[in-house]
């Protein structure tokens, strides 16, 4: 019942502005007890019962116009609606733990930013708004977008992701015995999530190049660091850690892994290594 109230109500909380030619759009998401969430936004040339929505996750540097540009020429003439959330640094600064834990590992018990079920609500509506039929949703995230995606999908309640593609996160939440966000000795994941957490199919991307240590944006913790000295040997040992698990505990995995070559930390050539697996498909 609570949803089919934010989605009755939700359309008079917004506005929205057109702030580029090339018709990315903004509206202001307010429906909800969180501080207030910009949602950037491309449509299609067409909306009809087959258009679906992909939601692209911003980094630490929250350039979000950036991100969502450097999908506009992969998803040109694709079926698809394009969203990218701004979380801002000064209302959702541990975004990318979804709200749970600052970077170095202090938890939050009561996070009145927690976004554990934020990408819900936003598809909700974006579904109203534009009398969308699709029940599911894809995903992506780069570096801190990746950090985010992740954690929302072990830790949130939401199952309409379809796809999701991420790729050089800086640190990860493994599935082993360190204090969350490194690991979830003491904020456990619930055995129904996690198999519903491996069994989606999930391309996971690391560029080969992104091997610097010293990168200004990577998290030195200690937590961190013993997930591996950079982004590509983090990335390796993350994706061999959900495989160990996923054997031990006999549980579906359908995740891909793919390291490619000359691929440093880059988010327009991140995406093109992204678009093929997430807009497959979505052709008129």
């Amino acid at each position: 019942m609570n949803i089919i109230k934010n989605g009755i109500f939700t359309i008079f909380l917004f506005f929205v502005i057109e702030i580029s030619s090339s018709d990315i759009k903004k509206v202001t998401y307010a429906a909800w007890d969180k501080p207030d969430v910009e949602l950037y936004y491309k449509l299609p040339n067409e909306i009809n019962n087959n258009t679906k929505l992909i939601f692209v996750i911003h980094g630490a540097s929250r350039d979000v116009k950036r991100y969502l540009e450097a999908w506009l020429e992969q998803s040109k003439d694709k079926n698809v609606i394009l969203v990218a959330p701004f979380f801002s640094k000064d209302s959702f600064q541990y975004y990318n733990t979804l709200g749970l834990a600052s970077s170095s590992g202090k938890t939050f018990k009561n996070s009145k930013t927690k976004l554990t079920n934020s990408i819900s609500s936003f598809f909700t509506f974006f579904k109203s708004k534009y009398d969308l039929k699709t029940e599911t949703y894809r995903i992506f995230g780069f570096s801190g977008g990746s950090q985010f995606v992740h954690r929302y999908m072990m830790y949130g309640t939401d199952e309409r992701v379809e796809l999701a593609a991420i790729g050089s996160a800086g640190w990860y939440t493994f599935l082993n015995n360190e204090p969350f966000p490194f690991g979830i000795t003491n904020m456990p994941v619930d055995k129904n999530r996690l198999d519903w957490f491996l069994s989606k199919e999930v391309l996971f991307i690391v560029g080969k190049n992104d091997n610097d240590p010293n990168h200004s944006s990577l998290n030195s913790n200690y937590g961190a660091k013993k997930q591996g000295a950079h982004r590509h040997q983090r990335g390796e040992s993350y994706f061999n850690n959900l495989i160990n698990y996923a054997e031990i505990n006999e549980m579906p995995f359908r995740w891909r892994f793919r390291s490619v070559e000359g691929l440093d930390h880059n988010i327009e050539e991140m995406t093109k290594n992204a678009a093929p697996f997430l807009l497959s498909g979505l052709e008129y």
